[in-house]
């Protein structure tokens, strides 16, 4: 007798469990009979579907609320479905909430033993999360990867303008000095003349624009002589005084990281020479144990940030963001009208980041 009232103890325990998990776990479980109708749910069903239990038990078909599996040919099919089989331990589908709205979830679906009256019991989980994850990484992924191929793309055509068109028009000029050298007529010698400033005009255009796609200082030197160069450029083309400090032991990073960083702060610089209106622009790198900072202020006439990322104008201040946000960095940018702007720049860098073989560079 004991032995049977110990028993029914542990049974009517385990029985206790069973509801309290059915009751609380976070997937969504319902029974359907075997025509396909509703015959329970717990809480997270409820909570996933919209609908409540008394809206669903006894009322609800299964194909009210699935939408089709998904399968490699097909977002959404009622071929060969899931209701048609004992058991399918795995598969997607797409349910359909109360609302109207439509999400997918992982699923898994199992038919009771006999004696169950051939019901069914399906296991969801909602999928929306992992989904947007997954399309985030895709995004992250192929991003980089435009950039990656972008920058090399801009290193080969610079290479090429400054190797091929350069040296060509370079050639061109030579020619054209020792031909004025010669007995021309004074019509003929003017039209020499002209044609040697043209060709030096053109020569220092293809010089600017390899420049701009990618100087090659920032590959042999390094991100801050590249920048240094940059600054002259900019200085004499806006009349901007731009000052450089450098704080820490600045060294060689890695090609990816040198490279967003001369991107992000070309970006910043330009954006303050064109639109800005200021007069003075600070630029501060420091090189910390576990990140690069660069912060960048300028004195000029400030914007809405937030209405410029809004109005999708703010491409470049995009293009800044996703770089540093491919090296798992940060850029913040603060600025108020009439009080200029303020751009933080963070790269986080592990120990033992900075190339091999390369020195130090001479603080600015």
């Amino acid at each position: 007798m004991n032995a049977w009232m110990e028993e029914m103890g542990a049974s009517q325990e385990t029985d206790t469990l069973l509801q309290s998990i059915f009751a609380n776990i976070s997937d969504a479980v319902l029974v359907v009979d075997h025509s396909g109708t509703i015959v329970t749910v717990n809480a997270a069903m409820e909570r996933m579907s919209g609908w409540s239990k008394e809206e669903l038990v006894g009322s609800k078909h299964i194909c009210e609320i699935c939408l089709g599996m998904a399968t490699c040919q097909e977002e959404s099919t009622c071929t060969d479905c899931f209701f048609k089989r004992t058991q399918m331990p795995s598969f997607e589908m797409r349910v359909r909430t109360k609302d109207g709205r439509e999400y997918p979830v992982a699923a898994s679906s199992t038919r009771l033993p006999e004696g169950a009256d051939g019901k069914m019991v399906m296991i969801l989980r909602d999928m929306t999360m992992q989904l947007r994850a997954e399309k985030e990484r895709y995004q992250h992924k192929l991003t980089n990867f435009v950039i990656q191929a972008q920058e090399e793309e801009r290193k080969r055509i610079s290479r090429e303008l400054h190797d091929g068109v350069g040296q060509a028009l370079y050639s061109i000029l030579v020619g054209l000095n020792v031909l004025g050298q010669g007995k021309l007529s004074g019509p003929m010698k003017q039209h020499v003349t002209e044609i040697q400033q043209m060709t030096a005009k053109a020569m220092e255009e293809v010089k600017r624009m390899a420049l701009e796609l990618r100087p090659s200082a920032l590959d042999d030197l390094g991100l801050l002589p590249a920048l240094r160069s940059l600054i002259k450029r900019v200085e004499k083309s806006f009349g901007l005084s731009v000052d450089l400090h450098v704080q820490g032991e600045w060294q060689r990073y890695s090609a990816p990281v040198e490279t967003a960083l001369y991107r992000i702060v070309q970006e910043a610089m330009t954006n303050t020479a064109k639109y800005a209106q200021a007069h003075t622009l600070g630029i501060i790198f420091e090189a910390r144990e576990k990140e690069l900072v660069v912060t960048i202020v300028d004195d000029g006439v400030g914007f809405d940030v937030e209405l410029a990322e809004n109005k999708g104008s703010g491409l470049g201040l995009f293009g800044m963001k996703e770089r540093a946000q491919l090296l798992k960095g940060s850029v913040d940018i603060r600025s108020v009208i009439g009080e200029g702007t303020t751009v933080i720049v963070r790269i986080p860098v592990a120990k033992g980041e900075a190339e091999d073989g390369h020195s130090s560079l001479d603080r600015g």
